[in-house]
């Protein structure tokens, strides 16, 4: 029997969308190379946080590793890990988490609510973490409204240790090979509670620039890199496939303590245009900031002024000759750079004689006045972010204040009190950008940043 023309036509179309559909559907396998402008001496994700240049890849790496109670989505909402339920008492001072059973951690065995009882109380010792039958209990002297976005923080991670100190952990990834300020390679977990990642392995590479990471993505020597602020736009405009996140990395001026007079703080502070470090050094990437949270977590940060002040009181001048200071940046962030040198050029109006510098400030701290620092957002919730950073900056008391706090007034009022004294000096709000190579699939960027890459899958090479 001769086939009709209209159900060749159809069995060809059915043909081309069922293979259009294995083309693009999640495949197992590969090794996915990611690239990095920082480094890593430590896995230990009790050590997120701070000011230091590496932070931001130390959570990022800490998310493929371990798991905590919950986690966050891509959205910001609490979903949860390896706690399986929870509940609290009316004035949140008493949470109760059930474990999740049957997981199993990187070496093999299986995890034993003890280790979650021990993972939390050396993550904070304010906190009183007992076993109660087969659950998990929290308990504070003070109201912890906000307890489940600061569980997702890598540093609540639930984290064993074994033979000579090995982390062990539970995450979607476990490593196989690790150089301290080089290299680390990771392995898929195949008994991930969560079911098995796409890819067999990620490869990361610390310590590479912007420029060699470019060159590496052009030439298929990597999947996955970082691009500065100030080149995103041009990126974009090359084709290039980008993930951007919203604005998480605050760009600071941090004043030493030797730096003890109020009044050239804030004549630095006063003198800063921000309008053009964000419309020309940073190509308009996020936004100006007088504020340490981003509007978009905070919702008022609109109220902090951000253009220069003219009228911001002068320091005295010993005879003729200015203020003179010093600025440290992260000598391999151009970027950084770029910024620290306009700072000096702005200070200069305000009577400050700015010296600009480079130092490797992921291994020491600055031996300068004041440092430039990247400060990356703790956390999607403005109470959780806003206290991270205050202790981050040396403000323990006051952090453990915020933490409890739930209404914008009493944020906003617990922000400003923070900058009163103009030790910290906001200047711009940045997204995280990456650049994705032709064999990346399924990327979606969360937007408070970070490596979905335990959901990325390659496009393999055909045998």
């Amino acid at each position: 029997m001769k086939r009709s023309p209209l159900l060749s036509f159809a069995a060809i179309s059915l043909a081309l969308c069922a293979s259009a559909q294995a083309a693009t559907r999640p495949a197992y396998g590969g090794t996915l190379r990611v690239e990095s402008s920082a480094s890593l001496s430590s896995l230990d994700p009790a050590q997120e946080g701070g000011l230091s240049a590496d932070a931001g890849l130390r959570s990022k790496v800490a998310s493929l590793l371990f798991d905590g109670l919950v986690r966050l989505d891509e959205s910001g909402t609490v979903q949860p890990a390896l706690a399986t339920s929870w509940r609290h008492d009316a004035d949140f001072r008493r949470w109760e988490f059930v474990v999740r059973e049957g997981v199993k951690m990187h070496n093999g065995s299986r995890l034993d609510p003890r280790l979650v009882v021990m993972s939390l109380a050396a993550a904070n010792g304010a906190w009183k973490v007992r076993l109660a039958g087969n659950a998990v209990v929290v308990e504070s002297e003070s109201p912890m409204p906000e307890l489940l976005a600061e569980l997702a923080r890598p540093r609540y991670s639930i984290v064993g240790r074994g033979i000579e100190g090995a982390l062990i952990g539970t995450g979607p990834f476990r490593v196989a090979e690790f150089q301290p300020g080089k290299r680390l390679l990771l392995r898929a977990n195949e008994d991930w509670w969560a079911g098995r990642p796409y890819a067999d392995a990620i490869e990361i590479t610390f310590a590479r620039s912007y420029r060699d990471q470019s060159i590496d993505l052009q030439a298929d020597r990597a999947d996955v890199i970082e691009v500065s602020a100030d080149q995103a736009r041009r990126a974009a405009q090359e084709g290039q496939r980008l993930a951007t996140s919203s604005p998480v990395e605050l760009l600071a001026i941090v004043f030493l303590p030797k730096v003890q007079d109020q009044r050239v703080r804030e004549a630095v502070s006063a003198a800063i245009d921000r309008a053009s470090l964000h419309g020309i050094l940073l190509q308009k990437q996020g936004e100006p900031a007088a504020s340490l949270l981003p509007q978009w977590v905070s919702g008022y940060a609109f109220l902090f002024p951000t253009a220069r002040n003219e009228a911001a009181p002068q320091p005295q001048r010993t005879g003729s000759s200015a203020q003179a200071l010093t600025l440290a940046y992260d000598w391999s962030d151009t970027v950084a750079k770029s910024v620290a040198e306009r700072v000096a050029v702005n200070a200069r109006d305000a009577g400050v004689t700015v010296q600009v510098f480079g130092e490797n400030l992921g291994n020491r701290p600055a031996n300068a006045d004041m440092r430039l620092v990247r400060v990356v957002l703790p956390s999607a919730r403005a109470s959780v972010a806003l206290a991270a950073m205050a202790a981050d900056l040396g403000y323990k008391e006051q952090a453990q204040q915020i933490v409890a706090m739930t209404s914008p007034e009493s944020l906003y009022s617990a922000e400003r009190a923070l900058l009163r004294d103009f030790v910290v000096v906001p200047l711009a709000y940045v997204p995280e950008v990456h650049a994705l190579g032709p064999r990346v699939r399924n990327w979606v960027a969360p937007r408070q940043g970070g490596w979905p890459l335990e959901n990325v899958s390659l496009v393999l090479e055909k045998p």
